[in-house]
């Protein structure tokens, strides 16, 4: 049950107050926690704690401090006390510092949760959290790991460079953007996580190699002068700290660089979405949408946007793909509409034959470069916004063979 923030806690608590209710609080005090003081990692703990009471009614405020309040019925109150203390656990257990929390019998002591959250100034600024999915225990470590390793980590080593090409003049095929991405294979081999059988477990891993990719641009190419592109998450974009991070990149090379947001995103919030883009623009980054089915070229609702460029995800054996194709290039024009992650020669030539002149992929690299597509195998797959796909067995680790530590392993150190 999403609250006004705000004077939203304020009337709250003094409803209650005034009229007690058979509720249990939980207030979590975050600010011994490292990293406590950063949105998105609260917002996973927040979620966490929210997942022990799995379809029960809740209300939710974030409190600055940060703190967490959370008020649930009265018979939800050993489930609040057992997710705070695996929590205080977890933490502890990764080296995270220690966390406080207090429960509460509402019915009982709201008139002293009321004075436990004032001063009101501070309430005033208190804003509301939506319900969140339920988080399994074993994941939150596994992300807490991931946080201690990237959290202002050089990413240099994991990334990988992807070309656009433009055969606009098929006999000369020259680059037009390259593209900064992560392998994703790589780093759930050297993570040693699931990421590709765990949707959650991608989404928070990936939204926090979006800073360092943006640490890595500031960071080791300010040199480079050719045209870059790197993936984007909405709310990467939309947090309070973005601007920090866009604004240690020169304004000159903001310029020659393109964010990728994923057309999932404008299907999920199209307001999000909008501001996302406007925020990039005005930030000086050109922007540009990723993973558009070939389906959905023709009815894609950007809310408005204009974008640099439209990539079309080429998935083998999609029926029709050259008219639906042809038609993205009637409506984009071929000088915005890429067709993306062409790993295999027929994807170049049914988009040819369809008018497309901008490529990515394997396949595209092997043509623009006179090689033979069909001879070599395609490279691991870069860091993406895909579904999750099924692990093999050539995947897993090898038998008795030692691992080295998550940083190790992370930066190509380890086993």
């Amino acid at each position: 049950m999403a609250q006004a923030a705000g004077r939203g806690v304020l009337t709250r608590l003094a409803a209650l107050r005034d009229a007690p209710e058979p509720l249990a609080a939980l207030l979590v005090d975050f600010r011994g926690i490292e990293h406590g003081d950063d949105p998105r990692f609260s917002l996973t703990l927040d979620h966490y704690l929210e997942s022990w009471l799995g379809a029960r009614e809740r209300e939710v405020f974030r409190l600055p401090g940060p703190r967490l309040l959370i008020l649930a019925p009265a018979d939800a109150a050993p489930l609040l006390e057992s997710g705070a203390q695996a929590l205080v656990q977890v933490l502890r257990q990764h080296g995270f510092g220690a966390m406080r929390f207090t429960t509460w019998d509402v019915a009982r002591d709201a008139a002293r949760l009321a004075a436990e959250v004032a001063p009101p100034e501070a309430l005033d600024r208190a804003r509301a959290l939506a319900a969140a999915e339920r988080v399994p225990t074993a994941a939150l470590g596994q992300v807490l790991e991931v946080e201690r390793v990237l959290h202002g980590a050089d990413i240099e080593s994991l990334v990988r460079e992807q070309t656009v090409w433009s055969f606009a003049d098929p006999d000369q095929p020259e680059p037009v953007l390259t593209e900064l991405a992560v392998s994703m294979e790589e780093l759930e081999a050297r993570l040693d996580l699931p990421l590709r059988r765990d949707a959650w477990l991608r989404h928070e891993v990936f939204a926090r190699l979006d800073r360092g990719l943006m640490r890595h641009v500031a960071r080791d190419r300010l040199h480079d002068r050719r045209p870059l592109a790197i993936d984007l998450h909405t709310a990467t974009v939309l947090d309070d700290r973005f601007s920090e991070l866009a604004h240690a990149i020169p304004a000159e090379m903001r310029r020659r660089l393109t964010a990728e947001l994923a057309c999932w995103e404008s299907g999920l919030s199209s307001e999000r979405f909008v501001a996302a883009a406007t925020r990039l623009a005005d930030l000086g980054f050109a922007v540009a949408v990723d993973h558009v089915p070939l389906t959905a070229l023709g009815a894609l609702d950007l809310g408005g946007v204009e974008v640099a460029a439209v990539k079309a995800l080429w998935v083998p054996g999609t029926p029709d793909a050259e008219a639906l194709l042809r038609a993205g290039v009637g409506r984009f024009g071929p000088e915005r509409l890429v067709l993306w992650r062409c790993e295999r020669p027929d994807a170049v030539e049914t988009g040819r034959r369809a008018g497309v002149a901008l490529f990515q992929g394997h396949a595209a690299d092997a043509a623009a470069r006179g090689g033979g597509a069909e001879a070599s195998e395609p490279p691991p797959r870069s860091r993406g916004r895909a579904e999750p796909e099924a692990a093999t067995e050539d995947e897993a680790p090898e038998a008795g063979k030692p691992r080295g530590g998550l940083l190790a392993r992370l930066f190509g150190r380890g086993g």
